[in-house]
């Protein structure tokens, strides 16, 4: 989920939120721990998450207020590999990635860049396969309901989460009714700086043993990224896919 969100931040410009915050309920809000257990429910189990060793995943990105369009593909696989391909009309192919020890960005505007630093351990983050699916506790220095909110009617818990190794916040929105997660804002590291975005995620459906959203649209400012997931392959990350790009190999330093 995260690094679905992550890519999309990339064609994202200013800040904007889709998310309208209700009135303390006088009845206590849920505990973080006992929205994430809801959430790991709602999708299938831990089991069913845990029979998952990678995943394959096609899609397609639209920018509408700009005209911009991109078809990708996702590889993600355990314990922390992660790779994207995203072909952009009009302007070329942007790479992301990490391969457990070297994480980069290939872009058309930008040239090839050999992730380093602060950026690098986010993007390792960003790439721990089983910890993204299931928010577990281990992962975060705190996890704490801050509040409700409702998206396009629906009423739901944010729950703020600091990233234990990066410190990097974030905020899950969880449905009040499914469990399902239906919104994020976070804070992406990117060629273009920091990138602070607020997502709704919707349209689940179920691969494998697990539900997966299918629609994410991305909002900062006036600019909206909508990302269609349409297809995912259980199992289906060739271990070539984390081969570090050609042109990030002379940047690496023996």
């Amino acid at each position: 989920m995260k690094s679905i969100s992550r890519v999309a931040a990339i064609f994202s410009i200013a800040a904007a939120s889709a998310i309208v915050p209700v009135s303390a309920s006088a009845q206590a809000l849920p505990s973080a721990s006992e929205l994430v257990a809801k959430y790991v429910t709602a999708i299938g189990g831990a089991g069913e998450v845990m029979k998952i060793k990678s995943l394959k995943q096609i899609a397609t990105m639209d920018v509408p207020a700009v005209g911009l369009s991109a078809k990708m593909e996702m590889y993600s696989a355990a314990p922390n590999k992660s790779s994207a391909k995203t072909t952009i009309v009009g302007l070329g192919e942007m790479l992301q990635g990490y391969n457990g020890t070297v994480g980069w960005d290939v872009n058309p505007m930008a040239g090839p860049k050999l992730l380093e630093d602060k950026a690098l351990a986010q993007r390792a983050e960003g790439a721990d396969f089983y910890g993204n699916m299931l928010y577990g506790a281990d992962k975060y220095t705190s996890m704490e309901t801050i509040g409700d909110t409702t998206i396009g009617g629906e009423r739901a818990y944010k729950v703020k989460m600091v990233s234990k190794v990066t410190k990097t916040e974030s905020t899950q929105i969880f449905s009040a009714t499914t469990g399902l997660i239906i919104g994020a804002i976070s804070s992406t590291e990117s060629q273009m700086g920091v990138i602070q975005s607020v997502s709704t995620i919707s349209e689940y459906k179920k691969f494998g043993g697990v539900l997966m959203a299918t629609k994410i649209e991305q909002s900062v400012g006036p600019q909206k990224v909508i990302m269609n997931v349409l297809d995912v392959v259980i199992n289906g990350a060739p271990e070539a896919a984390f081969d570090v790009p050609a042109q990030i190999k002379p940047l690496i330093k023996p």
